[in-house]
């Protein structure tokens, strides 16, 4: 490929994809902690996950200028300007290239979207049987439960519970 600007381009997907690579790599720790109930674990996976999105954002924002930069000089009139355009505009080694790391984006992208449905239903699941042993604990009945919407504790009414009898 003999196109500087294609090359800069490319090189800058090459980043998303070794950024998204790394998300997935840190869902997937922060998978592994939360089945292990690794709260220290958790907490360094979310942190990684945060510098690395925002890492991830910053490159695309550069992808999204190559991109309209790059199909705006080989188009006549206006052009809708995604990297599928662009694929269809270049001709070539460029083109087939940029189409496959297109490809490569979306199916990373597709698999971040599974692990991180995964992870929230672990965690939902964590979350219900924790609520479930604290109603055993508690003497609270399942349809109560301990925490209200978005988490917040609900106060109990006052009943006479494992934790709170006098012996």
């Amino acid at each position: 490929m003999n196109d500087p600007d294609v090359q800069t381009l490319v090189d800058i997907i090459n980043d998303e994809i070794r950024l998204f690579n790394r998300l997935l790599e840190s869902m997937q720790e922060m998978q592994r902690a939360i089945v292990d109930n690794d709260a220290t674990g958790i907490e360094a996976s979310v942190a990684e996950q945060e510098r690395t999105a925002a890492e991830a954002g910053q490159c695309e924002q550069r992808r999204v200028q190559w991109v309209q930069r790059l199909a705006q000089a080989r188009s006549d009139g206006p052009v809708d300007a995604s990297l599928a355009c662009l694929v269809d505009l270049l001709q070539g080694e460029g083109g087939e290239e940029l189409g496959r790391m297109r490809t490569v984006l979306r199916e990373l992208g597709e698999c971040i979207r599974r692990v991180s449905d995964h992870n929230a239903f672990l965690i939902r699941q964590s979350m219900r049987y924790t609520e479930r042993c604290l109603d055993i604990l508690t003497g609270g009945s399942p349809a109560t439960g301990m925490y209200g919407q978005f988490g917040r504790v609900r106060r109990g009414q006052g009943q006479r519970t494992v934790l709170n009898q006098t012996v």
